[in-house]
């Protein structure tokens, strides 16, 4: 009985040894494949034919020269692994080639329902769909891969547009306005960018304001004005921006607007623009001498490139203005300095007028410049800038606080050119 045993033991020792080495190189093999080794099939076959991926790639290997047993190997393959789809979508195209639609259908939905939070699954049944003339359930499938991972967006977001560009097609988006998506925002800013007629854009824009469901955000507008101002429609622009504030934001309208700093910048449309930049921190805080009850401060630690990262974009009438505002320089250590600067973006760059340079140390003092708009320029804006020319000059550390921003008109009598432009409200 003891030899009997050993003798079992051994057998069954060896048999195991031997299907390590039978999957090990089914294994190698396989994974060959899945790089692109086409020759690598059929051996991964040979050593493991009841691998479901192997099944699965033996049967795309034959599908042309053997569709019956191509078929075969697909139906073996969802048997050894029931949660895979991917044998599914390939007997959905063998139903649908052989013209039987029906079970095509009830086999995409199998897979998609099989492998919920698989991305790629959801990209193929909605291109079956889509195929298939179903653009609705096409849109389905294609959202909820973006929602699983916004990565698949690349390959979806141009299908989007597409449909978005064509008159025929662009109310099938409607839906999806009403009640948008996670992944709409980034969607929609996608189409401001991409999008070759404004049109498509404003369209889109309009079905979000139609929703009833989800109202518009901030950044929707903020991209949509945008594109107005890229396209030279500023007045429009401004209209859409000011159209969406609130009306505690709109106690803060003025030619420079929220010029004492009180409200937190957001970053869009007409507002205050300040970008996070390295080694400089830009935030609103609390001061003695301040008028109301923050104003801009910022901080240099040994910053060594030029900055440019607080703006506001302007909307001004063909006039002469000032600037003034109010400055407190705390061992602003640089050669350079910073300086306002307020320039035509519109139809082209050019400087209107600067201020002079701030650096050292002060108490608050006001500063002041005067700046001419003339009547070809339709966009401008209000930048803090370094005020060297040279590299060496843009270092700097040390404090620097802001407040009261603002400009007026100066009234001068007016031309007869600068009394034509059309479509312009009035600032005040």
């Amino acid at each position: 009985m003891l030899i009997l045993r050993r003798v079992l033991l051994a057998i069954v020792a060896v048999f195991l040894a031997w299907l390590v080495i039978v999957f090990g190189i089914g294994e190698y093999y396989l994974g060959r494949a899945s790089k692109g080794d086409d020759s690598a099939v059929e051996k991964a076959y040979a050593w493991n034919p009841r691998h479901p991926d192997v099944l699965y790639r033996q049967s795309r290997a034959i599908e042309e020269e053997d569709p019956a047993g191509s078929k075969r190997l697909l139906q073996r393959s969802f048997a050894e692994n029931p949660a895979s789809s991917f044998p599914l979508l390939a007997l959905a195209d063998r139903a649908k080639e052989a013209g039987d639609r029906e079970r095509a259908d009830r086999l995409i939905e199998i897979a998609a329902e099989l492998m919920p939070a698989n991305p790629p699954i959801w990209i193929i049944a909605g291109n079956y769909w889509a195929n298939a003339g179903n653009t609705p359930a096409a849109l389905t499938h294609w959202s909820q891969a973006i929602e699983a991972d916004l990565q698949t967006s690349e390959k979806v977001f141009p299908v989007l547009l597409e449909l978005a560009e064509e008159p025929g097609t662009i109310g099938l988006l409607q839906t999806l306005t009403e009640s948008p998506p996670s992944w709409w925002e980034h969607f929609f800013r996608y189409a401001v960018r991409q999008a070759r007629e404004l049109e498509t854009v404003r369209t889109l824009y309009a079905f979000r304001r139609a929703a009833k469901g989800v109202s518009l955000t901030r950044n929707e507008r903020h991209h949509y004005v945008q594109r107005l101002k890229q396209e030279g429609r500023i007045t429009e622009g401004y209209l859409v921006w000011v159209n969406g504030l609130d009306k505690a934001e709109r106690a803060y309208l003025g030619i420079i607007n929220n010029r004492g700093f009180e409200r937190e910048p957001t970053n869009t449309g007409f507002d205050w623009h300040i970008e996070n930049t390295r080694r400089v921190t830009a935030a609103l805080g609390i001061t003695d001498g301040i008028e109301g009850r923050r104003a801009l401060h910022l901080v240099f630690k040994r910053r060594k490139n030029y900055y440019r990262h607080v703006y506001q974009p302007l909307f001004l009438d063909p006039q002469v203005y000032r600037v003034r505002g109010k400055v407190r320089v705390d061992s602003l250590d640089s050669l350079g300095g910073l300086k306002w600067i307020v320039r035509c973006v519109l139809p082209q760059r050019r400087l209107l007028g600067e201020s002079r340079r701030f650096l050292g140390s002060s108490e608050w003092r006001e500063f002041s410049f005067e700046i001419r708009v003339p009547p070809a320029c339709v966009a401008q804006e209000i930048r803090l800038v370094s005020a060297g020319r040279r590299p060496f000059e843009y270092e700097m550390t040390g404090d620097i606080w802001f407040d009261t921003v603002s400009m007026r008109k100066i009234i001068t009598p007016r031309t007869k050119a600068e009394s034509a432009v059309p479509g312009r409200p009035r600032r005040r």
